[in-house]
């Protein structure tokens, strides 16, 4: 580990985070393992971009503590815990704190980075930092799956051999049925390695479709996402703690279910939203809201 990785890993760690750099070399291997898998399937098939900036020689991963949060609401039969899975919280300031952080290490070194569009979860597996769950979901060691992953690019040395994981997936996950028990809409199945997309709570609760009907209503636990295939994870055992971040109050509740538009909520709420990064999904979240309310009711 070069000077520069040092004093990065010494930061991020004052984050609570994980950071860990592998070389460029790296890319051609994800890019088999991506066209193994379902995962370039749908809306995900033309998203990543394997093509880029010449001068890029590493890759530096990081991932930095994401808890399970919950909102309180507040309507006519008293208040409701309204569960968020990690990663979708305090996005916006996380990611503003990583470029921080790493511009004054990149700086002092005069090295430069790259914004990057590629399966994280992959790459991240396949150096070893962290394992893939049977929720394909990443696991990193003393984080769990409550983390939120970041990849850029830099032109900064590797000096680490590149070594390729054994195995992508959990051991544990072979002799465990709890993720797949757990799961209301059937989309993990112990026999295969994906789960099914279109089985999914929260491909359905994060676009503005209507929601199918063989979705039960009283499967809607969440304000966005869905938290049933990690919460009772023994792999999350430890990690998983609810952090309160917000509170609706009756008003806030009433005026979220009928505005239909963010400019039209008070700009009390609308800073509310904005900080908690809400703000992105305010076009489900009235629906979302409802849906919640009445699989509570």
């Amino acid at each position: 580990m070069n000077e520069t990785e040092e004093l990065l890993t010494k930061n991020i760690d004052n984050l609570g985070g994980k950071v860990k750099t592998v070389s460029i070399n790296i890319l051609p291997f994800v890019r088999e393992q991506l066209e193994k898998t379902d995962l370039n399937d749908g809306m995900l098939k033309d998203y990543f971009d394997f093509s880029l900036d010449p001068d890029i020689k590493s890759l530096v991963i990081i991932a930095l503590p994401s808890p399970p949060c919950y909102i309180e609401i507040e309507w006519d039969f008293g208040i409701l815990e309204a569960d968020i899975p990690p990663v979708y919280i305090y996005r916006d300031q996380q990611l503003s704190m990583i470029k921080e952080t790493v511009s004054n290490v990149f700086e002092r070194y005069y090295l430069k980075s790259w914004p990057v569009v590629l399966p994280k979860k992959i790459l991240a597996a396949m150096c070893g930092f962290g394992k893939y769950g049977r929720n394909n979901l990443l696991y990193i060691e003393g984080m769990g799956s409550c983390h939120r992953l970041t990849v850029f690019g830099t032109d900064m040395i590797c000096t680490e051999e590149l070594e390729l994981a054994a195995d992508l997936r959990m051991d544990r996950c072979s002799q465990c049925g709890v993720c797949i028990n757990q799961c209301q809409t059937g989309a993990i199945d112990r026999e295969k390695t994906q789960i099914a997309a279109d089985r999914c709570l929260t491909f359905y609760n994060e676009r503005k479709d209507a929601i199918p009907e063989w979705i039960h209503h009283d499967w809607h636990h969440s304000l966005i996402g869905c938290i049933r295939c990690q919460e009772k994870c023994p792999a999350n055992k430890g990690l998983w703690n609810r952090k309160k971040v917000a509170e609706f109050s009756y008003d806030e509740t009433r005026s979220l279910l009928k505005s239909t538009a963010f400019e039209d909520l008070d700009m009390a709420l609308q800073n509310k939203l904005t900080e908690l990064n809400l703000y992105r999904y305010f076009d489900v979240l009235s629906r979302n809201i409802s849906l919640f309310i009445r699989a509570n009711y």
